[in-house]
């Protein structure tokens, strides 16, 4: 029973660490597809109010 633990929790363990990395050398791209997604439709609501 302890083997299956200490084995489960170091999958666990491994897991959350290759997720942080990949999360981690992610992230600038992932904010810049956020930032995209946000700053697309304000400069098009903005220029369609200058326009009208």
């Amino acid at each position: 029973m302890e083997t299956i633990t200490t084995a489960m929790t170091t999958a666990i363990t491994s897991l959350g660490t290759s997720l942080q990395g990949a999360i981690g050398s992610n992230l600038p791209a992932i904010l810049q597809v956020a930032a995209i997604f946000i700053v697309v439709p304000a400069v098009w609501g903005f220029v369609r109010r200058f326009t009208h």
